[in-house]
């Protein structure tokens, strides 16, 4: 196989990981690959169309997605290998990847962790020793999990989707756990097992490429840094308790609702920025399955002496170095899966309501969705042909699903912008802008200090999108 690691290679070159089975097949995991066009507001690095800001692509997506491909689902032993074990709990058919624990084998985890063991797989739950690191997806729900991340990025790096991209696994290796799957602790699971266990024996072109030799789908990193959140988050009645759902169905401007000089508003900024970007991406998705799909993680935030608002789960030596402001740890939104979008027909989601009684969006989703709905429209020469290729051979969604989740993207786009301009909305939303203005003074005295020191002048970042 190949090993990559991380930053070792650049941006899509070569396009594709390669794995070798014991059946003689050889099976594929997708890089990266570049997006055919950049919004005016993204600044990219030097020569691999990156954004070193949290609004864009970024080199921590790049490295998942190698890390991912790395994994090797037929390695008996060394770094790569893992633990290749059916889904058994919860309603839908998948595979999970667990990181070897150092007391068992790959042959022994999967032998005795897979299968469905009385006592301990439940319905909703199912405990195995090792780290969960992945999971493997196909059919309708890898083409959502895919389209939802790249969309997500495109949109300015909406509510911490975590990363997928496009894997193949050798037909005869599915089979064999999907046999391990014929009880499972969830009754639906159980049906859904055996529905996709025929699709696969038949040949299904929802799942098996051409050759017959391969299953293709998504695979998505299990997310980090996720705590098991209250549900209560995308309950209708329980988002309308907390605080700041206040500000996003105010008609009033944030900054009359938020005392925007005192820290103590950040959280409630963030989670409605969060909530905003949530549910304008569940509703383009049709996505219906979010609760129980929502994790809030706690992550550290904070400016940088170049004028950055980061924030990430851990915090290294040298980001606290950087750091002109406190350490602020503060509640985000992080969306865990995202495969059950795609639901066309539904005219109506659970979040509707919300987004209905919502009247705050920030400028960064808002510029992207109206940039994005133009370039699918022709807004730049041959632009719609571009993004549709996109996603047809690199997200890897049927032209069908690409042509409706275009569809779904401009209608609210354009109920957005009317709302917008009609004033029910306010574009006001802007957690990292306030962030620094805040600590504008640290900031400050930060730059001037760099730029009294030779050759270190470092000019302030004026975008007020967030960094990795």
């Amino acid at each position: 196989m190949s090993s990559v690691s991380d930053g070792s290679l650049p941006l899509g070159d070569p396009p594709v990981v390669e794995h070798s089975t014991p059946n003689g097949v050889t099976e594929i995991a997708q890089r990266l690959v570049q997006f055919p066009f950049t919004p005016p507001d993204v600044k990219l690095k030097e020569k691999d169309a990156l954004s070193a800001s949290k609004d864009w692509f970024t080199k921590h997506d790049k490295n998942e997605i190698d890390q991912l491909d790395s994994l090797d689902f037929h390695a008996a032993s060394g770094p790569q290998s893992v633990g290749v074990v059916p889904k058994l709990h919860n309603t839908s058919a998948g595979i999970e990847i667990y990181q070897l624990p150092p007391t068992s084998s790959k042959e022994t985890f999967e032998k005795t962790e897979g299968p469905y063991r009385p006592g301990i797989t439940k319905k909703y739950s199912n405990k195995r020793s090792g780290k969960k690191i992945a999971k493997f997806k196909v059919g309708t729900m890898a083409e959502s999990g895919l389209a939802c991340f790249y969309v997500s990025r495109l949109l300015g790096h909406l509510v911490e989707v975590p990363p997928a991209t496009y894997r193949t696994m050798d037909i005869q290796e599915f089979e064999k756990v999907g046999e391990q799957a014929r009880t499972t602790g969830h009754p639906s699971c159980t049906e859904a097992w055996g529905v996709l266990r025929s699709m696969v024996k038949s040949g299904s072109s929802k799942v098996v490429l051409p050759d017959g030799k391969l299953v293709f789908g998504s695979l998505a990193q299990n997310p980090r840094g996720e705590n098991s959140s209250p549900e209560d988050y995308w309950t209708r009645d329980a988002i309308r308790g907390h605080s700041f759902y206040k500000v996003l169905s105010s008609k009033a401007p944030v900054a009359s609702i938020l005392n925007l000089n005192d820290a103590k508003c950040l959280q409630d900024l963030a989670l409605a920025q969060d909530m905003t970007r949530g549910v304008i991406l569940d509703s383009i998705f049709r996505q219906v399955d979010r609760l129980g799909n929502i994790s809030i993680a706690v992550l550290q935030h904070y400016v940088t002496n170049k004028g950055k608002v980061k924030w990430d789960d851990k915090v290294s030596d040298k980001d606290k170095t950087e750091a002109v402001s406190p350490l602020l740890p503060l509640k985000r939104i992080m969306y865990k899966d995202n495969d059950d979008g795609m639901n066309w027909g539904m005219n109506s989601i659970s979040v509707t309501p919300i987004l209905n009684e919502t009247h705050h969006i920030d400028q960064t989703m808002y510029n992207r969705l109206q940039w994005l709905a133009g370039l699918m429209q022709d807004g730049e020469p041959g632009s719609d042909a571009k993004v549709k290729d996109y996603f047809v051979n690199i997200v890897h969604v049927s032209s069908d699903n690409y042509d409706k989740l275009k569809a779904s993207l401009i209608k609210q786009a354009t109920s957005l912008k009317n709302r917008v301009d009609t004033k029910d909305i306010l574009v006001d939303l802007d957690f990292a802008g306030t962030m620094k203005k805040l600590y504008a003074k640290e900031l400050e005295a930060a730059l001037a200090a760099n730029n009294a020191a030779p050759g270190s002048a470092t000019p302030v970042d004026e975008t007020s999108t967030p960094a990795i």
